[in-house]
């Protein structure tokens, strides 16, 4: 059984660039590990400059391995780094499926 975890950043106006190339090296790092992106979305409306991440993992333990993976990264002190300076605020949550009785 899969889940759903999403990721929820609030990135700084002037780091967005900085943001979404960053984000391009680390998401196949992760789906290299299995995590698969579903969707990467930013708000258009409410608080600009917001990102959605919408991930598909094999169970909790899967978000852990995933940490751990890119944390060993020989780039993680560059990544984390740049994610210090620009991201102001990040909400993780896991997501279960829910069905509305028809």
């Amino acid at each position: 059984m899969s889940l759903h975890m999403k990721s929820t950043l609030e990135v700084e106006a002037n780091g967005f660039a900085r943001f979404v190339a960053l984000m391009s090296e680390m998401v196949p790092i992760l789906e290299r590990e299995g995590w698969k992106l579903e969707g990467a979305y930013m708000h258009t409306s409410g608080r600009l400059n917001t990102v959605v991440d919408l991930w598909r993992l094999e169970d909790y333990n899967h978000y852990g391995h995933g940490l751990e993976v890119l944390m060993a990264h020989p780039e993680f002190p560059r990544f984390s780094q740049t994610l210090g300076e620009v991201v102001r605020n990040e909400t993780v949550v896991f997501l279960q499926p829910l069905e509305y009785p028809r």
